[in-house]
């Protein structure tokens, strides 16, 4: 069934008015849909600059940031090599990469490559290691990870993992003899004609590209006028050796192609076959359970999200869905298998998660489709969780100030990166043990979480209880 999304004139309007109220610099939003016989029809809507200080247009040629969407691709990368009979879900990692090591060493050797790509290697994943920009980089980064403790055990609770997916992307590496980058444009981007995708820094200047936008610190700029708004980061792009965590860079319509790949089990519209169809239904099939963790995700495939879509007149629907967040850009695929759709948000501010959450919302009601949101519970207290959390990245402290009010301190522990935390926010009980807090816009739940005699917060990662 064809639904026409994004083919009203009023759309456009929309667009634009919903961008400006977010403040949100630049904007795609795009649809595809499937028809019976496989055939798409793709809608992308543009809205904005893709620099407030060069006011540059947005245009369905400019790229954006994919962040963290590019672990589907690398997980589709992997699953090729599964396809060709190289590996498998349940190999352990050293026995492709014999020199992987943690500070641990009884830890290295328990993790798999299915536990690299459902967040369970029990590795911390946000360590953000510069190696340099030649092709050795991510061997480099997985060299580095020897220094570096456990965070859980091997296929305890899922902890969002970057260093899992370096690791993936060195697997990749070493099986096809090249780099990753390349993997992505041998095995990926050509076989499925994109053109308007890149994963190096250096190749960014040849399209029209966007700028992040973070929310102006006032201590750097005197201006009073520049209070409260957003300014391009100074930063464009994270370091070359996270590549396969998150930095396939492309337009909305390049990632609805390959969305499409996984509405079509494998096949491209082009028709050609870049991953078998046992693969593209196993990447979505569930493979860690995350009810009574969040009440809004069902749970995690390999390298998809997985979630319930709300339908008045019916079961509901699953999608298969990632976001990414990197530097001042947020990035949304959500697609739905059981309908033929596949939907993409691409933006280039923080404030992006905002927009995208009400774009989304938009678009699912005209689908007949209600996103899943967080479930509140009356009555609830946080005392029990008051306290200080960490990870490698960032503390977190859950506090109640003297008029009773829950809140939130975030503070960095990592040089350099201190703009990607924000001041203390008002947290919201919405039931034993969960919490809501807004995230750029959009409403955030904590879950407490006990593994044996460990305590965290989750929120896609968890945050290690060290005080009360």
């Amino acid at each position: 069934m064809n639904h026409a999304l994004l083919a009203s004139p009023e759309w456009q309007e929309r667009l634009d008015v919903l961008a400006t109220a977010h403040d949100v610099p630049g904007v795609q939003v795009g649809v595809l849909e499937l028809d019976a016989d496989g055939n798409a029809e793709v809608r992308v809507l543009v809205s904005g600059v893709t620099s407030l200080d060069t006011g540059v247009t947005v245009t369905e040629d400019t790229l954006f940031q994919y962040g963290s969407i590019s672990k589907v691709w690398t997980t589709t990368l992997l699953m090729q090599l599964v396809d060709e009979g190289l590996l498998t879900l349940d190999t352990p990692v050293v026995d492709v990469l014999p020199e992987f090591r943690l500070a641990d060493p009884e830890h290295a050797p328990k993790v798999t490559v299915r536990q690299l790509v459902t967040h369970t290697s029990g590795i911390d994943g946000d360590i953000f290691l510069d190696t340099g920009d030649g092709d050795d980089c991510v061997e480099k980064y997985v060299a580095a990870l020897a220094e570096t403790l456990p965070y859980t055990r091997p296929g305890g609770p899922l902890s969002y993992c970057n260093a899992g997916f370096v690791l993936a992307g060195r697997i990749i590496e070493v099986l096809r003899g090249t780099s990753w980058d390349d993997a992505v444009a041998q095995h990926l981007a050509r076989p499925l004609g994109l053109t308007h995708v890149i994963t190096r820094a250096k190749e960014a200047p040849l399209f029209r590209t966007a700028v992040g936008h973070q929310d102006n610190p006032d201590q750097d700029n005197p201006d009073p006028d520049a209070a409260g708004k957003v300014v391009p980061a100074k930063v464009w792009m994270l370091p070359r050796s996270v590549g396969p965590a998150g930095l396939i860079t492309g337009t909305a319509d390049a990632l609805l192609r390959f969305g499409a790949l996984h509405l079509r089990d494998g096949v491209g519209l082009n028709g050609e076959r870049v991953l078998s169809a046992e693969s593209a239904q196993a990447m979505r099939t569930l493979q860690v359970d995350l009810s009574g963790v969040s009440t809004v995700d069902r749970g995690w495939g390999l390298g998809w999200i997985l979630s319930d879509w709300g339908r008045a007149d019916g079961a509901p629907v699953t999608a298969s869905q990632h976001g990414g967040h990197t530097i001042g850009q947020v990035a949304r695929l959500v697609t739905f298998p059981e309908i033929g759709v596949a939907v993409c948000v691409l933006t280039n501010a923080d404030r992006g998660l905002g927009l995208s959450d009400e774009l989304l919302d938009l678009i699912g009601a005209e689908l007949g489709l209600s996103a899943p949101k967080p479930l509140v519970e009356e009555g609830a207290d946080l005392d029990d969780l008051l306290g200080t959390y960490e990870t490698v990245m960032v503390r977190q402290t859950i506090g109640r100030d003297e008029d009773g009010r829950y809140y939130t301190d975030l503070e960095t522990k990592t040089p350099g990166i201190e703009d990607a935390v924000q001041p203390r926010r008002e947290v919201v009980p919405s039931g034993k043990g969960r919490f809501l807090t807004d995230v750029n816009g959009a409403q955030t739940e904590f879950t407490h979480v006990v593994d044996g005699e460990d305590e965290y917060l989750y929120m896609f990662r968890l945050f290690k209880r060290v005080d009360r």
